[in-house]
Protein backbone atom coordinates (compact mmCIF):
# COMPACT_ATOMS: atom_id res chain seq x y z
CA UNK A 1 0.00 0.00 0.00
CA UNK A 2 2.97 2.37 0.74
CA UNK A 3 4.45 1.36 -2.41
CA UNK A 4 2.06 2.14 -4.83
CA UNK A 5 1.07 5.76 -2.77
CA UNK A 6 4.96 6.34 -3.37
CA UNK A 7 4.61 5.70 -7.16
CA UNK A 8 1.54 7.71 -7.71
CA UNK A 9 3.39 10.70 -6.19
CA UNK A 10 6.10 10.55 -8.08
CA UNK A 11 4.21 9.92 -11.05
CA UNK A 12 2.43 13.24 -10.21
CA UNK A 13 5.47 15.19 -9.59
CA UNK A 14 6.89 13.83 -12.57
CA UNK A 15 3.99 14.85 -14.75
CA UNK A 16 3.83 18.30 -12.61
CA UNK A 17 7.20 18.66 -13.49
CA UNK A 18 7.65 17.84 -17.20
CA UNK A 19 4.54 20.18 -17.83
CA UNK A 20 6.03 23.01 -15.63
CA UNK A 21 8.93 22.56 -18.08
CA UNK A 22 6.86 22.64 -21.18
CA UNK A 23 5.72 25.74 -20.07
CA UNK A 24 8.68 27.33 -19.56
CA UNK A 25 10.12 26.05 -23.03
CA UNK A 26 6.81 27.26 -24.91
CA UNK A 27 7.43 30.96 -22.86
CA UNK A 28 10.95 30.90 -24.25
CA UNK A 29 10.12 30.39 -27.90
CA UNK A 30 6.63 32.84 -28.00
CA UNK A 31 9.38 35.49 -26.48
CA UNK A 32 11.76 35.12 -29.16
CA UNK A 33 9.23 35.24 -32.09
CA UNK A 34 7.95 38.40 -30.33
CA UNK A 35 11.11 39.63 -30.25
CA UNK A 36 11.91 38.60 -33.55
CA UNK A 37 8.50 39.94 -34.67
CA UNK A 38 9.66 43.38 -33.40
CA UNK A 39 12.81 43.35 -34.94
CA UNK A 40 11.62 42.89 -38.18
CA UNK A 41 8.70 45.30 -37.70
CA UNK A 42 11.40 48.01 -36.97
CA UNK A 43 13.55 46.93 -39.11
CA UNK A 44 10.75 47.45 -42.04
CA UNK A 45 10.22 50.82 -40.71
CA UNK A 46 13.61 51.98 -40.85
CA UNK A 47 14.16 50.94 -44.41
CA UNK A 48 11.25 52.72 -45.13
CA UNK A 49 12.94 55.90 -43.52
CA UNK A 50 15.98 55.18 -45.49
CA UNK A 51 14.26 54.36 -49.02
CA UNK A 52 12.17 58.00 -48.41
CA UNK A 53 14.85 59.84 -47.60
CA UNK A 54 17.16 58.37 -50.70
CA UNK A 55 13.88 59.17 -53.12
CA UNK A 56 13.71 62.89 -51.81
CA UNK A 57 17.72 63.00 -52.80
CA UNK A 58 17.40 61.75 -56.16
CA UNK A 59 14.05 63.68 -56.96
CA UNK A 60 15.95 66.87 -55.82
CA UNK A 61 19.11 65.97 -57.92
CA UNK A 62 17.09 65.33 -60.92
CA UNK A 63 15.05 68.73 -60.45
CA UNK A 64 18.68 69.93 -60.51
CA UNK A 65 20.83 68.41 -62.88
CA UNK A 66 17.71 68.39 -65.48
CA UNK A 67 18.08 72.07 -67.02
CA UNK A 68 22.15 72.20 -66.56
CA UNK A 69 22.21 69.38 -68.83
CA UNK A 70 20.88 71.83 -71.58
CA UNK A 71 23.09 74.43 -70.73
CA UNK A 72 25.80 72.12 -71.08
CA UNK A 73 24.84 70.50 -74.75
CA UNK A 74 24.25 74.41 -76.01
CA UNK A 75 27.78 75.59 -74.43
CA UNK A 76 29.43 72.43 -75.91
CA UNK A 77 27.60 73.24 -79.30
CA UNK A 78 28.92 76.48 -79.19
CA UNK A 79 32.11 75.96 -78.28
CA UNK A 80 32.71 73.35 -81.38
CA UNK A 81 30.96 76.19 -83.85
CA UNK A 82 33.46 79.16 -82.31
CA UNK A 83 35.85 80.31 -85.27
CA UNK A 84 38.99 80.69 -83.29
CA UNK A 85 40.68 81.90 -86.58
CA UNK A 86 38.80 85.01 -85.96
CA UNK A 87 39.53 85.79 -82.66
CA UNK A 88 42.77 87.04 -80.27
CA UNK A 89 41.21 86.04 -77.42
CA UNK A 90 42.70 83.11 -75.23
CA UNK A 91 40.38 79.46 -75.48
CA UNK A 92 39.53 80.25 -71.43
CA UNK A 93 37.84 84.05 -72.68
CA UNK A 94 35.94 82.51 -75.38
CA UNK A 95 34.74 79.72 -72.89
CA UNK A 96 33.04 82.40 -70.59
CA UNK A 97 31.95 84.69 -73.65
CA UNK A 98 29.79 81.00 -75.31
CA UNK A 99 28.32 80.08 -71.86
CA UNK A 100 24.66 80.51 -72.29
CA UNK A 101 22.34 81.87 -69.50
CA UNK A 102 22.33 79.86 -65.97
CA UNK A 103 19.56 77.94 -64.90
CA UNK A 104 17.37 80.95 -62.49
CA UNK A 105 19.03 81.14 -58.88
CA UNK A 106 21.97 79.08 -59.86
CA UNK A 107 25.32 80.54 -58.51
CA UNK A 108 27.90 77.96 -60.36
CA UNK A 109 27.43 76.58 -64.14
CA UNK A 110 27.16 73.13 -62.71
CA UNK A 111 25.16 71.91 -60.58
CA UNK A 112 25.68 70.41 -56.94
CA UNK A 113 24.56 66.93 -56.35
CA UNK A 114 23.29 65.08 -53.13
CA UNK A 115 24.35 62.18 -51.55
CA UNK A 116 24.17 62.79 -47.84
CA UNK A 117 21.31 59.78 -48.13
CA UNK A 118 23.26 57.36 -49.65
CA UNK A 119 26.58 58.26 -47.41
CA UNK A 120 24.58 57.76 -44.40
CA UNK A 121 23.12 54.69 -45.84
CA UNK A 122 26.14 52.98 -46.39
CA UNK A 123 27.66 54.05 -43.23
CA UNK A 124 24.83 53.62 -41.15
CA UNK A 125 25.06 49.52 -42.24
CA UNK A 126 21.14 50.33 -42.91
CA UNK A 127 21.39 49.78 -46.71
CA UNK A 128 21.36 45.44 -45.62
CA UNK A 129 17.80 46.18 -45.04
CA UNK A 130 16.52 47.80 -48.20
CA UNK A 131 16.03 44.78 -51.25
CA UNK A 132 18.63 43.85 -53.20
CA UNK A 133 17.71 44.79 -56.33
CA UNK A 134 16.70 47.83 -55.20
CA UNK A 135 20.29 48.78 -53.32
CA UNK A 136 21.52 47.59 -56.75
CA UNK A 137 19.84 50.29 -58.77
CA UNK A 138 20.73 52.82 -56.08
CA UNK A 139 24.39 51.96 -56.10
CA UNK A 140 23.95 52.20 -60.18
CA UNK A 141 22.76 55.65 -59.93
CA UNK A 142 24.83 56.87 -57.00
CA UNK A 143 28.10 55.73 -59.42
CA UNK A 144 26.64 57.41 -62.02
CA UNK A 145 27.01 60.81 -59.37
CA UNK A 146 30.14 60.14 -59.06
CA UNK A 147 31.43 59.42 -63.11
CA UNK A 148 29.59 62.92 -63.57
CA UNK A 149 31.25 65.24 -60.67
CA UNK A 150 34.39 63.63 -61.95
CA UNK A 151 33.64 64.47 -65.23
CA UNK A 152 33.09 68.61 -63.71
CA UNK A 153 36.25 68.00 -61.15
CA UNK A 154 38.57 67.42 -64.27
CA UNK A 155 37.19 70.61 -65.75
CA UNK A 156 37.28 72.59 -62.98
CA UNK A 157 41.27 71.43 -61.18
CA UNK A 158 42.54 69.47 -64.92
CA UNK A 159 41.59 71.60 -67.90
CA UNK A 160 40.72 75.20 -66.05
CA UNK A 161 43.91 75.60 -64.53
CA UNK A 162 46.15 74.26 -67.71
CA UNK A 163 48.23 77.52 -68.94
CA UNK A 164 47.34 76.38 -72.49
CA UNK A 165 43.85 77.80 -72.00
CA UNK A 166 45.00 81.12 -71.16
CA UNK A 167 47.53 81.19 -73.80
CA UNK A 168 46.46 83.41 -77.08
CA UNK A 169 48.37 81.25 -79.43
CA UNK A 170 46.83 77.79 -77.87
CA UNK A 171 43.44 79.26 -78.16
CA UNK A 172 42.20 76.30 -81.23
CA UNK A 173 43.57 73.39 -79.08
CA UNK A 174 42.02 74.93 -75.94
CA UNK A 175 38.47 75.53 -77.19
CA UNK A 176 38.61 72.06 -78.67
CA UNK A 177 39.69 70.65 -75.62
CA UNK A 178 37.03 72.36 -73.75
CA UNK A 179 34.26 71.63 -76.16
CA UNK A 180 35.33 67.69 -75.23
CA UNK A 181 35.23 68.06 -71.53
CA UNK A 182 32.04 69.60 -71.85
CA UNK A 183 30.91 66.83 -73.75
CA UNK A 184 31.89 64.39 -71.86
CA UNK A 185 30.49 66.12 -68.55
CA UNK A 186 26.91 66.58 -70.59
CA UNK A 187 27.08 62.84 -71.58
CA UNK A 188 27.56 61.90 -68.09
CA UNK A 189 24.27 64.26 -66.79
CA UNK A 190 22.42 62.28 -69.63
CA UNK A 191 22.80 59.04 -68.54
CA UNK A 192 22.79 60.15 -65.00
CA UNK A 193 18.80 61.55 -65.79
CA UNK A 194 18.33 58.51 -68.01
CA UNK A 195 18.40 56.27 -64.82
CA UNK A 196 16.90 58.78 -62.42
CA UNK A 197 13.72 58.75 -64.37
CA UNK A 198 14.10 55.21 -65.12
CA UNK A 199 14.54 53.94 -61.30
CA UNK A 200 12.56 56.63 -59.23
CA UNK A 201 9.42 54.47 -59.82
CA UNK A 202 10.69 51.46 -57.68
CA UNK A 203 12.27 53.31 -54.99
CA UNK A 204 8.98 55.31 -54.89
CA UNK A 205 7.13 52.03 -54.25
CA UNK A 206 9.45 50.39 -52.36
CA UNK A 207 9.47 53.48 -50.08
CA UNK A 208 5.64 53.08 -49.66
CA UNK A 209 5.59 49.55 -48.69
Amino acid sequence: MRLRGFVARTGRASAHWLLEGLLIVISVVLGLWVSQYQQARADRELAARVLTSLQREIEHNLATIEPFEAVHRTWASRLGSADTTASTRAGVDLFSTLRPSLPSGARSPFPFLRRSAWGAALSGGTIRLIDHDVAAVLSDIYRMQEITDGAVDRLANGVLTSPAIFDPASRASAVRLLELTLIDIQSSEASLIVLYRQHLPAIRAAAGR
